[in-house]
C-alpha cells in the first residue's frame, strides 16, 4: 500500500511540477523538459528526506503518518530543487524567438530517421572535400575581402558544380541577391549549369499514378515520357488531354524533397561554420542568406502554389495586347504535378524567333516593360523573374509569361508606398518622395530627420534630370537612401527592386538600344494621366471621414473650455512605450528586491527560533521562517529566471 501510494504520488508530482515550475518562473518547455524537471526535483526531495529523517541512512516508517511526513518533506524540497533545475534546463533548451520546434515523428521509422539525421554530417564531408580540391578552404579566403576576388568566385563556382544536387539551384539563386552578394560573385555564379540527368520513365509514371490517382493513360489521350527540359526539382513533358488540348506537364522529382532537406542541412552546417572562422562571411551575413535560400527552394516545392500564382497573373493581366499567360489546368495539377498550357513559341533571346514576328523590337520592349511595371503598381502581383528563359514570343509578337515559382506579392501599404515613388519620380518632387519612403518605413520613420531625407531625394531626382528619364532601377537607389537613414523597407521592396535589374537585362536583350530611363519615365507619367483626380480625392475622403465626422464636436468642445478658463495641457514624462519600459522595470526591481528582503527577514526569525526557550514560540517561529524563506526563494528564482531569459541565445546551435 505505502508502495503504491508512493508511486502514484511520483507519477503525479513527475507530470505536474515541471508545468507549475514553468508558471512559477515566467519560462514554457516542452513535454521532455517538463518531465526532466520533475524527476530531478523529486530526487532531489527524496534525497533530503532520507538525510532529515534517518541518522543512518535507511529509512523505516512505523505509520501512517510518518509516511505522510516523508511524502511532505519530498514534495516540499523537491519543488524549491525543481525551481534551479528548471531554470538551468531553460537556460540549455532556449531557442531563439521565432525559430518554432520541429515535430517531426521520426521515431515511427527509426531506420529513415538514422539515415536522415546522418545523410547531412555524410553530404558535409563530400562537399568539403571538393571545396578542399579547390582551394576554397584557404586561409587567404577568410577576410572580407575575399569577396570581391575573381578567383574566389571561380573556385566557389566549381565546388558547387563539383557537388550537385541542390547546391547548384541554391547557387542559381544566390546569382540574384545583388542586395547581399558583390557582382563579382553574382556574375559567377550566374554561370552555373546543373548537370541534371532525366529521371526514367517508369520513375514519372509513378509520380504521375500517384499524384493523379488514376494511369496516365486514363488522364491524357497521350503522354510523352521523353522531358522536353530536366531541371533540379522537376522536368518537363509534353502532352494532350482528352479534349485534344495540347499541354506541358511539370513533375517533380522522386524524393526531391529529402534531398532539398538534405543540402538544406548541409548549409546550414557550413555557413555556421563559416561565420565562425571567416569575416567574408560574416559580412554578407551566411546564415541569413541561406535561410532565405533555403525558404525559396521549399516554396518552388509546392506546385500548388505556382498554380495559384499563375491563374491569379493570368485574371490580372485581363486582355492586355501582346501579352499572355498559359491557362493552367488546376483540376489536374497537384502539389507534385503541374499542366498548363503549351505556349507555341520560343524564347525571347532568340534572335530568329523575334525577327520573324516583324514587330520592331523597340516595341516590344516597351510592352514588356509597361506589363511589368503594371502587374506591379496596378495589381501587387508580378513575375519575379522576367529573365529570357522564363519569357516566350510567338509568331505574331506575343509574349508569354511562364514559370511562376517565383511570383512577387506586394501587400497594400508596400503598393501604396510604391505608387507614391512613382508619383514623387514623375512630379520630380522631393517631398512626395519622403512621404512614401516614410510610409514604407512604417514606425522606423518617427525620428527620421525629414529634411536631410528630402535633401538625399532632391539630389536622386537631380541624377535622374540628368539621364534624361525615369529608370526603374532608380528604386534601388531610393533604398540606398532608405539604408542610410536607417530606415528598413518591407522585405517585398527588396525583391522588386532585384526584379526590376533582372527585366532591365531582358529587356537590352530584346532590344539592345533601349533607352530604359526614358521609357519607364513615360510609362509612369502615362500612369500618372490616366488616374482620375476625383477618383483619388474621394479616395483620400473616405480615408480621412472617421477623423472629419469627430472635427466639429472636437473643435466646440476645445472653445468651450478655453471660455470658462478650465483648458489645461499636462504632459508625461513617461507614456506609450517608455512608460511601459518603465514600468516593467520598475516591476522587475520590486520583485527582487521583495524576494532579498524576505530572505534576510526570514533568516532573522529562524535564528530569534534557535536562541529562545519557549517551545511554543520556537515552533511558530520556524513555521514561518521556512515558510516565508521558500516563497522569498520562489521570487527570487523568478526574477533570475527573467532575468537570465534576456541573455542572447547563440542561434548557431540550432541549424
Amino acid at each position: 500500500m505505502e508502495l503504491l501510494l508512493q508511486i502514484v504520488l511520483l507519477i503525479a508530482f513527475i507530470t505536474t511540477v515541471g508545468w507549475l515550475c514553468g508558471r512559477v518562473l515566467g519560462v514554457r518547455f516542452g513535454r521532455w523538459e517538463r518531465i526532466f524537471v520533475g524527476a530531478m526535483g523529486w530526487f532531489a526531495g527524496a534525497v533530503v528526506a532520507i538525510y532529515v529523517l534517518c541518522d543512518d541512512g535507511t529509512l523505516e516508517v512505523s505509520d501512517f503518518g510518518e509516511v505522510i511526513g516523508v511524502i511532505a518533506v519530498t514534495i516540499g524540497f523537491g519543488m524549491l530543487a525543481a525551481l534551479p533545475i528548471a531554470i538551468t534546463v531553460d537556460l540549455l533548451t532556449r531557442r531563439p524567438a521565432g525559430r518554432p520546434r520541429k515535430r517531426k515523428r521520426r521515431w515511427l521509422h527509426p531506420v529513415r530517421a538514422t539515415k536522415a539525421a546522418l545523410a547531412p554530417y555524410g553530404r558535409l564531408r563530400e562537399v568539403a572535400g571538393n571545396a578542399r580540391r579547390e582551394g576554397l578552404l584557404h586561409l587567404r579566403y577568410a577576410s572580407a575581402n575575399a569577396l570581391d576576388s575573381p578567383e574566389f568566385a571561380v573556385r566557389l563556382r566549381k565546388t558547387l558544380e563539383d557537388s550537385g544536387g541542390m547546391l547548384v539551384k541554391f547557387g542559381q539563386i544566390a546569382s540574384t541577391r545583388s542586395d547581399m552578394l558583390p557582382e563579382t560573385l553574382t556574375t559567377e555564379l550566374a554561370q552555373l549549369r546543373a548537370d541534371v540527368r532525366p529521371v526514367p520513365a517508369d520513375e514519372v509514371r509513378e509520380v504521375l499514378e500517384s499524384e493523379l490517382g488514376e494511369p496516365v493513360e486514363t488522364a491524357f489521350a497521350s503522354f510523352d515520357f521523353e522531358p522536353l527540359a530536366a531541371a533540379s526539382i522537376g522536368q518537363t513533358h509534353r502532352a494532350v488531354l482528352r479534349d485534344d488540348t495540347k499541354v506541358v506537364v511539370k513533375v517533380q522529382r522522386p524524393h526531391i524533397d529529402e534531398v532539398v532537406e538534405r543540402d538544406a542541412a548541409v548549409l546550414r552546417l557550413a555557413a555556421r561554420q563559416a561565420e565562425r572562422r571567416s569575416e567574408a562571411a560574416r559580412r554578407v551575413r551566411a546564415r541569413v542568406l541561406v535561410e532565405e535560400l533555403i525558404a525559396g527552394i521549399e516554396e518552388e516545392l509546392d506546385y500548388l502554389h505556382e498554380a495559384s500564382s499563375g491563374t491569379r497573373l493570368r485574371e490580372n493581366l485581363g486582355e492586355q495586347p501582346g501579352i499572355g499567360v498559359p491557362i493552367v489546368h488546376t483540376t489536374l495539377s497537384t502539389p507534385r504535378v503541374l499542366v498548363m498550357e503549351e505556349v507555341p513559341g520560343r524564347p525571347i533571346d532568340d534572335a530568329a524567333a523575334v525577327d520573324a514576328t516583324g514587330v520592331p523590337r523597340v516595341d516590344l520592349a516597351n510592352r514588356l516593360l509597361a506589363s511589368f511595371l503594371a502587374q506591379v503598381l496596378h495589381d501587387g502581383l508580378y513575375h519575379g523573374d522576367p529573365h529570357p528563359g522564363n519569357l516566350f514570343i510567338d509568331v505574331e509578337g506575343k509574349i508569354w509569361f511562364l514559370d511562376f515559382g517565383a511570383v512577387g506579392r506586394l501587400d497594400a501599404v508596400s503598393l501604396e508606398g510604391l505608387q507614391g515613388l512613382g508619383i514623387g519620380f514623375a512630379m520630380r518632387d522631393a517631398s512626395v518622395l519622403a512621404r512614401a519612403v516614410r510610409h514604407l518605413a512604417g514606425g522606423d520613420a518617427l525620428n527620421v530627420d525629414v529634411r536631410a531625407l528630402e535633401i538625399d531625394l532632391a539630389q536622386l531626382l537631380g541624377d535622374l534630370d540628368a539621364g534624361g528619364g525615369m529608370d526603374p532601377k532608380m528604386i534601388g537607389e531610393v533604398l540606398d537612401v532608405m539604408e542610410r537613414h536607417d530606415l528598413f523597407p518591407p522585405g517585398s521592396i527588396t525583391i522588386l527592386s532585384r526584379a526590376l535589374l533582372t527585366l532591365e537585362g531582358t529587356l537590352m536583350v530584346v532590344d539592345p538600344g533601349f533607352d530604359l530611363a526614358r521609357q519607364g519615365g513615360q510609362v509612369l507619367a502615362d500612369e500618372r494621366d490616366k488616374a482620375d483626380p476625383q477618383e483619388l480625392l474621394q479616395h483620400e475622403l473616405l480615408r480621412a471621414l472617421p477623423s472629419l465626422r469627430t472635427l466639429p464636436e472636437h473643435t466646440e468642445a476645445v472653445a468651450n473650455q478655453l471660455r470658462s478658463g478650465r483648458l489645461t495641457v499636462r504632459t508625461e514624462r513617461y507614456s506609450g512605450g517608455d512608460r511601459r519600459v518603465v514600468e516593467t522595470w520598475i516591476d522587475r526591481v520590486t520583485l527582487a528586491a521583495t524576494g532579498l528582503l524576505g530572505s534576510v527577514a526570514c533568516a532573522i526569525l529562524l535564528l530569534a527560533a534557535a536562541i529562545t526557550d519557549d517551545s511554543d514560540i520556537q515552533q511558530a517561529l520556524w513555521i514561518v521562517g521556512f515558510a516565508g524563506l521558500a516563497f522569498s526563494c520562489v521570487l527570487l528564482m523568478r526574477a533570475a529566471a527573467q532575468a537570465l531569459r534576456r541573455l542572447p541565445v547563440r542561434e548557431e546551435e540550432y541549424g
